[in-house]
């Protein structure tokens, strides 16, 4: 298996509904792209270390194997989510690891 992580630096200017959107849009990930192994999660930094460098939202998912990646990067509800982040986002960080 193999977790993937977003951590995202969201643009000052972002809406509520924007964030809404997001999130509905990464949650719904499972019932759209066989290979996700577990359910979405979604959440805002709570950390009180003050280490996030500005980083403020987390989405993190776990894949079946490297063929499920393959199969989320190029699918269009992955399309749609990186259409929604690209519009939002400052900085993205992308990292995956096996589990």
């Amino acid at each position: 298996m193999i977790r993937h992580i977003l951590l995202l630096k969201f643009a000052p200017e972002i809406q509520e509904q924007q964030l809404t959107t997001i999130r509905d849009t990464a949650i719904s990930m499972p019932h759209q792209i066989k290979g996700i192994s577990s359910v979405v999660e979604w959440g805002g930094n709570v950390s009180s270390e003050n280490k996030n460098k500005g980083f403020t939202h987390a989405i993190t998912m776990t894949f079946d194997d490297q063929k499920a990646i393959s199969n989320y990067l190029s699918h269009p509800a992955h399309d749609k989510l990186k259409d929604l982040l690209t519009d939002s986002v400052d900085d993205i960080i992308v990292f995956d690891y096996e589990v």
